[in-house]
């Protein structure tokens, strides 16, 4: 095509979206486009599919809503390009220069151009069924929220800095990623190879990591769970390894440690702390409703006027901590089921040790308490009511009657 030719084309589509007369939508579809300069061109919606547009300057270009399926991007210069919802199923973006480029919910997933040449089934060039290729790209402070990138190959891609929040990067390729800076808040990650990918500084909170190997990704200073209020940076650093440290079983990470420390009125809602080490800590009207605590110990902790509203604490150790006044209602504090090293059940529990904790006018409305070992524990003037304490251990319980009458006893 010459000049001319195109830029007339550009003239009627840009008529056609302003419903002028005259107005055409530009059918640009298996054109050969390639190292030409279209800089700036405003080709919303415009019918690109199979282009050749390698090397093509399309820096500043509007493609919103543009159909790109399988085309070829390679080393294409889309700097600040708009390409919001654009369809680029199966597009190659090898080398290509997306720094700015805003891509929210564009569709990079899997595409394969049939027909369109001398054959009826004729399979076209550069169609990438598993995910569109942008291998060894720049993409940096890119907008990608929402965008379909599963099965995409982004090994190599340099993602600093961008915007992937609420996108769908289930299996794809992140190996030798830059993601340093980068918002994953919501990103569905599942599967994804991101081995020596680099995420210093990311937010991952809210992240599906499921079958994700972390093992060889740097995350210094990333954040893995919510960024609480109030909450101190050591603190959220400490609580960003031990999320990792669940994440890999213990290969990756750090199991959280704040033995003796003073955590009072800290908010820890939501967060996974399962396996945690919080033993001699003031935590003083804390919350941590929501919260998993499973296995984790809190032995003589402090805990008067917490709140642990609808957590999961089971197979915790609470031993002589003293929980006065604390609202644990609809809390699960049942026991764990043992697992042998091949992940067998073993048919042996273990259960919630709150021995000689205080519960003094504790809220323990509908808790599950089954299994629990209440040893020499003080529940005076404690809610029960609906608790379920079948098979609970009160040998020396400070316990009367009238609490037992509104409690689920099994009996």
């Amino acid at each position: 095509m010459t000049p001319q030719e195109i830029a007339s084309i550009i003239d009627q589509h840009e008529s056609w979206l302003k419903h002028r007369k005259g107005g055409l939508r530009a059918n640009l579809s298996m054109r050969d486009l390639s190292g030409l300069t279209l800089a700036r061109a405003n080709l919303k919606g415009a019918n690109m599919a199979g282009a050749n547009l390698h090397r093509t300057v399309l820096a500043g270009c509007v493609l919103e809503e543009a159909d790109l399926f399988c085309a070829t991007l390679d080393r294409a210069d889309l700097r600040q390009a708009n390409l919001r919802k654009c369809d680029l199923r199966g597009v190659s973006l090898r080398r290509a220069n997306l720094n700015n480029a805003n891509l929210e919910q564009a569709d990079f997933r899997g595409g394969a151009l049939y027909g369109g040449g001398d054959h009826e089934n004729e399979r076209m060039r550069n169609a990438n069924s598993n995910g569109a290729d942008l291998s060894n790209s720049a993409m940096m402070n890119c907008n990608l929220k929402g965008a379909a990138l599963a099965g995409a190959n982004l090994s190599g891609v340099n993602l600093k800095g961008a915007d992937l929040t609420g996108a769908n990067l289930s299996g794809a390729n992140l190996a030798e990623a830059n993601l340093t800076g980068a918002n994953l808040s919501g990103a569905n990650l599942e599967g994804a190879v991101v081995a020596n990918a680099v995420m210093k500084n990311a937010t991952l909170v809210g992240a599906n990591l499921e079958g994700v190997d972390m093992s060889a990704v740097d995350v210094t200073g990333a954040q893995l769970v919510g960024m609480q209020e109030g909450l101190p940076p050591n603190v959220q650093a400490v609580l960003d390894k031990h999320a990792l440290w669940i994440k890999d079983q213990g290969r990756t990470g750090e199991r959280a440690v704040l033995s003796g420390t003073d955590l009072s009125y800290m908010d820890f809602s939501g967060t996974n702390l399962s396996g945690a080490e919080l033993k001699d800590t003031k935590l003083v009207g804390a919350k941590f409703e929501r919260c998993r605590l499973v296995m984790a110990d809190l032995s003589r902790a402090v805990l008067t006027n917490a709140s642990f509203l609808g957590a999961i604490v089971d197979g915790a150790s609470m031993v002589d901590a003293d929980l006065s006044g604390a609202d644990m209602r609809k809390a699960s504090l049942g026991p764990v089921d043992l697992k042998d090293g091949q992940g067998r059940p073993t048919g042996r529990k273990w259960p919630t040790n709150l021995a000689g904790a205080r519960l003094r006018g504790a809220k323990l409305a509908q808790a599950d308490l089954r299994h629990v070992n209440l040893m020499d524990a003080d529940l005076t003037d404690a809610d029960l009511n609906g608790a379920n304490l079948t098979d609970a251990n009160l040998t020396d319980t400070i316990i009367d009657v009238a609490q037992m009458d509104k409690a689920i006893t099994g009996e």
